[in-house]
Order: C-alpha cells, then structure tokens, then sequence
C-alpha cells in the first residue's frame, strides 16, 4: 500500500490515535492498526511507520507457524509460573492440569483459541535502529501479549506494554528472560 492512500484511509482522534483497517495476509483477515503519532497539529505517520505497516502486510502466511510456537511457548510458560486454579487428576502434574482444563493438546488448540485483535505501532519507534510492530494478541490463556515484528521478521513475544529498545540488540530478549525464569 502506498504511503498516500494509506494516510488517506487513517481516521484519526483528537489524541493524534489513528486507526485504519487492512487486509494481513499473515492471518487472512482484515485487522485493525493503531498507529500513535508523534504529537502535533496534524497527525501523520513517519515514513518509518509507514515502512513498519507494509513490514506486517507482507509476512507471509506461512509464518503462522511461529505464531503458533509463540502462542504455545506462552501457554507452557503461563502454567508453570502461575496458578489458575487447575486441579491435578490421576497423577497429572498441575501443569497438565491446566493444560487439560484449558483444553490446550496442541499449538493449533493455543491459536484457534486466541484472539487476534489489532497491529500497534508508535511513533517512538523510530528512535530505534529496527522497525517495529506489536501484534496484539489476548491468548488462550487469557493473557494480552505482543507479538513483536522487528524489519518484516517476527522475533518473540512478550507481555503487552513491552519495552522495544529490549529488542535492538537481543531479539530474543524476552525469551531468553523467560528462560532465566524456568
């Protein structure tokens, strides 16, 4: 998409918040992207944002997969650092617990069960050396996480609010924070 029609198609709200819904082949679906601005008179997106938005329409939808990983890695993490009050039954862990009452066999169960539900990408990103997105995904853990896409590359996840500088220099920086953890 052109960087004319896209400005054209954004609806923008007094908090210089702009929304637009696009068609990512990633997930074979129309989402919403929240684009955060740089505060001004008249919002715009940077070129960099605009860079960022055709970084996320052209994963291809081959890279559902690690999605599915991902959604799997945050099921697995969420039962063995938490307890959601899972019960074990006939000599289950309470890790298998949760996996069976959450009904969770498989990482096509983690991401038929989560929600995908908008692209977030903010102005402050371009202080970064990278290109980022946040694919905004409620999992089927219950837990609002962001799918971080770094120059066209998903590279991990980590919980919604994070912290993208983490990523300049260590992609797997949440990653390998979770694994500190276990």
């Amino acid at each position: 998409m052109d960087k004319q029609t896209l400005h054209n198609k954004i609806t923008w709200d007094e908090y210089g918040v702009g929304s637009i819904h696009i068609m990512v082949p990633l997930f074979g679906k129309e989402l919403e992207f929240k684009l955060y601005a740089q505060e001004g008179e008249t919002p715009e997106i940077s070129e960099k944002m605009y860079y960022t938005v055709n970084d996320v329409l052209d994963l291809s939808p081959a890279l559902v997969e690690t999605i599915k990983d991902l959604l799997w890695e945050e099921a697995d993490f969420s039962f063995t650092v938490a307890d959601y009050g899972c019960v074990p039954e006939n000599n289950e862990t309470s890790k298998e617990a949760h996996f069976r009452e959450f009904g969770l066999k498989t990482k096509e169960d983690c991401f038929d069960k989560c929600r995908v539900l908008k692209v977030q990408i903010d102005y402050e990103s371009d202080e970064y050396m990278g290109r980022y997105a946040e694919i905004k995904i409620d999992t089927a853990t219950d837990n609002l996480i962001s799918i971080i896409v770094k120059n066209g590359k998903i590279i991990d996840y980590d919980d919604d609010g994070t912290y993208l500088g983490w990523f300049e220099n260590d992609e797997q920086y949440a990653h390998n924070k979770r694994s500190k953890i276990l």
